[in-house]
């Protein structure tokens, strides 16, 4: 039996849909996994154990090909869409699930009701649930097991090789210990402004002194606003991979390193499923809705009235969720 499932388009929503395709495949290890996910994204689930196959997103058209093509039985959505849905209907399968949004309800067989406040691993988890309850399998998912994040082959040798050539290349230090900044974000609500981060980095090498190194990590978009925190400090305070690493060597990277300080992003999502202890700072969106968290993670969230508002601005302009954030919480959460 083939089982076609829809994956979300980010690096975090993607990592926790993990703990529901791994539950999926402990409960019917013969049904064969198709997962539809943006090139991008493979290197987060190429080496997982749990996966058969991948679509790739590249145009509506070769998608809805390749669904067909491979004449699935079932089909989840763990991204509900108006397009995600149709094809689901145009592949003629047996059975398919998502959420009641975006008018699934006219392609899909079954549908459940879309809440912000139940956690997306959660969500994930009940369709999957679901799913099985139609095959007459009888399984539950634990809170334990929605803990963990699944990302595999982070510690490959060639990948270990790579980021420690990277390390000496930007003159970081692997005899102290390495403290991770991950300051930036798709949307600038979800983001401490310069000045805060500024501070963090300055309070934390007066506390440290010279045990540590502090490294800024995120995408190439992210270089820009980084460099402006380095601006204000010096590279002898702190150093920047921003565009310099794969996920994989970001995984790796996580994974030797001491601490993390992130904000919601996908980067503190690497962090959880590599055993990083890590501190999320929340500010326009709600820690339930991500979690649950294992015992690494540490979470900083003063929410206003107006919070969680999701949005990519502030309509009061006044950023008050972010201005709020208590630093000495922030320091106060670091344990080496």
């Amino acid at each position: 039996m083939k089982v076609v499932i829809f994956m979300p388009n980010y690096i975090g929503d993607l990592l926790m849909t993990t703990p529901a395709i791994r539950f999926l495949k402990n409960c019917v290890n013969s049904f064969k996994t198709y997962v539809v996910v943006k090139p991008y994204l493979l290197e987060l689930l190429e080496s997982n154990p749990y996966i058969d196959n991948f679509i790739f997103k590249l145009s509506k058209l070769q998608l809805l090909r390749d669904v067909i093509k491979i004449k699935p039985d079932y089909v989840i959505l763990f991204r509900t869409t108006f397009f995600n849905s149709l094809v689901s209907k145009l592949s003629s399968v047996k059975y398919s699930i998502g959420t009641n949004e975006d008018c699934s309800s006219l392609f899909l067989t079954e549908t459940i009701k879309k809440d912000l406040s139940l956690p997306y691993r959660t969500e994930c988890a009940f369709l999957v649930e679901k799913f099985l309850s139609f095959v007459n399998i009888n399984c539950k998912i634990t809170s334990d097991e929605l803990k963990k994040l699944d990302f595999f082959g982070y510690d490959k040798e060639e990948i270990k090789d790579s980021v420690e050539q990277k390390l000496q290349k930007f003159n970081i230090d692997t005899n102290k210990k390495i403290i991770i900044i991950s300051p930036y974000s798709t949307r600038i609500t979800k983001m401490l402004t310069v000045e805060q981060i500024v501070e963090i980095v300055i309070r934390l090498n007066k506390i440290y002194a010279k045990d540590i190194e502090i490294v800024f990590v995120g995408a190439k978009e992210s270089i820009f606003f980084v460099n402006q925190i380095i601006s204000n400090l010096g590279i002898e305070f702190c150093k920047s991979l921003c565009g310099e690493l794969s996920l994989r060597e970001l995984g790796y990277l996580l994974s030797i390193s001491s601490y993390l300080i992130s904000v919601d992003c996908g980067v503190a999502f690497v962090a959880q499923a590599v055993g990083t202890k890590t501190t999320i700072v929340f500010t326009s969106t709600l820690p339930e809705r991500y979690g649950p968290y294992n015992e690494n993670v540490k979470i900083i969230y003063r929410p206003t009235l107006c919070s969680p508002c999701y949005k990519d601005k502030c309509k009061r302009k006044d950023y008050k969720c972010i201005k709020q954030v208590d630093l000495d919480e922030i320091i106060n959460s670091v344990s080496l």
